[in-house]
This record gives C-alpha cells, sequence and structure tokens, in this order.
C-alpha cells in the first residue's frame, strides 16, 4: 500500500495556487493531521492555510523558496520539530516561462525553469526524504512531474519538457534508493486550469525579473484545463495505492505510445547489428560490487 495520511503531517511546495492548493486541500479532506503550505508567494500560501483551517483542519502557511537548499533543509527540520516526520510530502512547486521555440528561447528563462523544476524538486526531496529514511515510520514522496514527462512534446516550451523529463528520471532513481518503508509517485497531469502560465510574475530579478505573459494562454487553460481539484484527486487515489506513475489524463497514453513504439524499433534496428551476449544485470552487478569494495 501507499502512503497514509490520516493524522500525519503533510507537507505541499507550490501549495499557495493550483495544483498545489488542491493537493493541500485534498490532503486536509483525507484527515492529515497537519498540512505545511509552503510557496515562495507567502500570501498564497497563507489563504491556503487558513482555508484549511476555515474547514477545521490543522496549517500553516510558509515561505519557501525550493531553489534554496539551505532554506529547504531549515524547513524540513523545522517542521519535523513542530509537527513529527511528515508522512507524505509533495514537491510539486515548478515554473514555466513564456513561450518560445527552443531555438530563440532565452538561456535566463531556461535557467530558471531547470533550477525551480529539477533543483528544487531534488532539494525538496532530500531535505524531507533523508528524514524518512533515517525514521522507522512509513513515509511517501511524491513529485509533481507533467504529461510532458513520459513523452508529450510541448512545442515553444523545450526547457520545460526537459524539466519534467528530469523529474521522471530522478524519481525513477529513487525507488531504487528508498529504504522499505519509503515509497515515491510522480503524478504526471496534463493540462490544467492553473495559474502555471503566468509563473513568471514570481520570477527573481537575476532570471528577467516578474512579467505578465500572455492572458490568452491563461484563458485557454482555465477553460480547456481538467480543475486542480480533479488533479490532486486523482493523485491522492494513486498514492494511497502505491503507484509509482500516476497520470490524471488519459489522452496522453497515446504519446506514451508513440514514445515506446519508437524506443522498440530503433532497438530493432541495433539487434540487426549488435548480436553480442551481453548479460546487462551481471555488468550492472559486477559494477556496483566495484563500488562497494
Amino acid at each position: 500500500m501507499g502512503a497514509q495520511v490520516q493524522g500525519r503531517p503533510v507537507v505541499v511546495t507550490g501549495g499557495g495556487s493550483g495544483i498545489g492548493a488542491a493537493l493541500a486541500l485534498e490532503a486536509a479532506g483525507r484527515g492529515a493531521g497537519h498540512v505545511a503550505v509552503a510557496d515562495v508567494d507567502f500570501e498564497g500560501a497563507q489563504a491556503v492555510a487558513e482555508s484549511i483551517a476555515a474547514q477545521g483542519g490543522s496549517a500553516a502557511a510558509h515561505r519557501c523558496d525550493v531553489t534554496d537548499s539551505a532554506g529547504m533543509e531549515d524547513l524540513a527540520q523545522a517542521i519535523a520539530a513542530e509537527q513529527g516526520v511528515p508522512g507524505l510530502v509533495c514537491a510539486n512547486a515548478g515554473v514555466m516561462s513564456a513561450m518560445a521555440p527552443l531555438l530563440d528561447a532565452a538561456s535566463s528563462d531556461a535557467e530558471w525553469v531547470v533550477r525551480v523544476n529539477v533543483l528544487g524538486t531534488i532539494n525538496t526531496l532530500q531535505s524531507f526524504g533523508r528524514l524518512m529514511a533515517a525514521g522507522q515510520e512509513q513515509g511517501w514522496l511524491m513529485a509533481t512531474g507533467s504529461e510532458h514527462s513520459v513523452g508529450v512534446p510541448h512545442a515553444n516550451s523545450g526547457a520545460y519538457t526537459a524539466s519534467k523529463h528530469a523529474v521522471l528520471g530522478m524519481c525513477d532513481v529513487l525507488r531504487a534508493e528508498l529504504p522499505d518503508h519509503v515509497g515515491v509517485s510522480v503524478v504526471c497531469p496534463g493540462l490544467t486550469a492553473s495559474l502555471l502560465w503566468n509563473a513568471t510574475r514570481q520570477r527573481p530579478d537575476h532570471y528577467g525579473g516578474s512579467t505578465d505573459n500572455d492572458p490568452g494562454a491563461g484563458a485557454f487553460m482555465e477553460q480547456m484545463g481538467m480543475s486542480a481539484e480533479t488533479v490532486a484527486q486523482r493523485a491522492f487515489d494513486g498514492i494511497a495505492a502505491g503507484h509509482f506513475l500516476i497520470p490524471t489524463h488519459y489522452h496522453a497514453r497515446a504519446y506514451a505510445e508513440q514514445r515506446a513504439e519508437d524506443m522498440a524499433e530503433a532497438y530493432d534496428r541495433l539487434s540487426e547489428i549488435d548480436t553480442a551476449d551481453y548479460d546487462l544485470n551481471r555488468t550492472v552487478t559486477q559494477f556496483l560490487e566495484q563500488l562497494t569494495d
């Protein structure tokens, strides 16, 4: 079985709006003992925490920059000291820059997206994951990927797509490294009604500063996207069942199947010229044994 949040502390980064806010509210609705709502947008986090409290739950807002590794470590230690080691941590904080072809995209935009979506996720998983791994209670780590993690080609957002591939990759490694009492899931939402389209309003000055993106993109996401509440419900259902990969939009299966077909065809071509008897499992085992000698 997967994460059990009943009576346990839950942490959600990027919890001030969108999917993060919905995850925080869903955690409270499922009986979390306390919800730590963390976001660089402290006012947004406060509003979500107040909404949980108004419904009879326990919650607190935390100002949080996931790219600050020392700050994330301090946050993890503080929450554990006040509430106990979390039963579930949602590494959800993520950003998207203004859409542009990869060859024309500003390098500062790409750096910002990678720092938040990749390094920020690593900082979150490390800071809380070490606490979970050191204890005895069951714990669960969840990272918010995207349908772009599994093969959807996001035109005009190459850095974002790359960052979400990285989230899936790091969590695939992590699940092989965690002790048995700690699990991990990657939630892969499709188009969701959220403020992701305007994430640049919180962009630091050294990455280009605060700007407003095309409101037309926001209107499209709001009108066509799945509700964040539905995404959160599907995420928690998947986590409770112990699933590693949790897609939320069925249509993305076609892209995943196309990716799998492309890979199969590539290896079929290789099989015509590479006929060596190569036992990968034996080779990897030997390599790992050498590392530990």
